[in-house]
């Protein structure tokens, strides 16, 4: 189980914890990518263009392509790239 939680006192940032087979992928995760500040980001992006996705629409669509777009300059890999380590966990 993934939670994902906001600190008032660090309103710059989210931290996710997992647990279970969760936890066993978020660390193959944070190990591919190379930091916990990158998987945590790359997860995040990935709820948001889902929710942009099942909204639809041609702004969030558009959203979606930007997010997809500047990817790398988040996580440090494009999106393609990502999710082919997703594939492969």
């Amino acid at each position: 189980m993934l939670d994902v939680s906001y600190s008032s006192e660090r309103p710059d940032s989210v931290l996710i914890y997992a647990d279970g087979l969760d936890a066993r992928v978020l660390r193959q995760l944070i190990e591919a990518l190379g930091s916990e500040e990158k998987a945590q980001n790359a997860l995040i992006l990935t709820g948001f263009l889902s929710k942009l996705e099942k909204k639809g629409g041609t702004d969030s669509l558009a959203r979606a392509k930007r997010v997809k777009e500047n990817f790398r300059e988040i996580v440090g890999i494009s999106f393609q790239e990502y999710s082919r380590i997703l594939e492969a966990l």
